[in-house]
């Protein structure tokens, strides 16, 4: 499920962040901590729907706080050491009086986990709003609030988390035009075939399975066939965007043809899913590819290798093979 997959990359990134937050913390090298909170800033306004500042880049004096949302009237302190003493200190600077009466909210936000402080009591000096139960936000705050948002909320967080704590992005990655291509096919509805009407020679598909040795597979190609003229048509907006861009698409699936061809330890059938195989590893590695589900992947690949191997892009034609005519 999506939800498993987003989830589980989160809660592996923001887990490999507390953790080298803490190991350099006790080397005294804070660097992270700062860039930190510009992260969490980030999530939180994204997570509880907030309008953070960093009141620190607004006001180099500033002290208590690190994070202010003067429209909902919330400040922040974020911080490394999840102490009680550290809640404390911060409940008796002078400035938390300005914004008790300002009627501001005051929150802490650790990057470790914080349940065991919820429970404390608290030297609240200035009776500043703050509820401890509510207002201590922890690792497991923020973990819990994913979990139960919706996919659409869950997917956001998840595209933040990795353009912020993702792997680097591969010099060596190159743009193809096979990915954009997958990428406007998985945009496609492919449950909706109601405004096309195509008619195949079938005969003829048939003729070119048997020529090929291509039984074994027949199924997927019989699956797939349907989608020719939906394919087509996304050709013709694709080239628009380029003179070669279908021709290349064309000669990249005739090229892993060859070199499969060259394999005299494989059959026709093998080589046939190792196609797709290969079709599909090489749009992971494309810099251009919008990530989907590897199920939608394998299916939008498929398409069209399919449809390649019914414009006679790949395997041997028998005699007299005719494309498919679409009316």
């Amino acid at each position: 499920m999506n939800r498993d997959f987003y989830f589980t990359y989160i809660n592996e990134k923001i887990e490999l962040l507390s953790l080298r937050i803490k190991s350099s913390g006790k080397l005294n090298i804070l660097n992270l901590n700062i860039h930190a909170e510009f992260f969490y800033r980030d999530l939180c306004c994204l997570l509880f729907e907030l309008n953070l500042e960093n009141q620190n880049t607004l006001d180099q004096n500033s002290e208590a706080i690190d994070l202010i949302d003067d429209v909902n009237k919330i400040i922040i302190q974020v911080s490394s050491t999840d102490s009680k003493q550290k809640i404390n200190d911060t409940l008796a600077k002078n400035k938390i009086l300005d914004y008790k009466k300002q009627g501001y909210n005051l929150k802490f936000l650790f990057f470790s986990d914080a349940k065991r402080l919820k429970t404390q009591k608290f030297n609240n000096k200035y009776d500043i709003n703050f509820d401890a139960s509510r207002d201590i936000i922890g690792k497991e705050d923020i973990f819990s609030k994913i979990l139960m948002s919706q996919i659409d909320k869950q997917h956001a967080v998840y595209q933040f988390i990795k353009a912020e704590l993702g792997d680097k992005p591969d010099e060596n990655k190159i743009s193809s035009n096979l990915a954009d291509l997958i990428n406007l096919l998985a945009d496609e509805d492919l449950n909706n075939l109601s405004e096309e009407k195509l008619k195949l020679h079938e005969f003829n598909i048939d003729r070119k399975i048997v020529f090929n040795h291509l039984q074994k597979v027949q199924g997927i190609i019989k699956l797939y066939s349907i989608y020719c003229l939906k394919i087509t048509r996304i050709y013709s907006e694709f080239d628009k965007q380029g003179k070669n861009k279908s021709l290349s698409v064309f000669n990249k699936l005739s090229l892993f043809y060859a070199e499969e061809s060259l394999n005299d330890g494989i059959n026709e059938n093998q080589i046939f899913l190792k196609i797709i195989s290969k079709t599909v590893e090489y749009i992971r590695e494309s810099e251009n590819y919008r990530v989907l589900p590897a199920e939608e992947l394998e299916q939008c690949v498929s398409i069209i290798v399919v449809d390649s191997f019914l414009r006679c892009n790949i395997f041997e034609n028998p005699e007299g093979y005719e494309h498919v005519i679409a009316q």
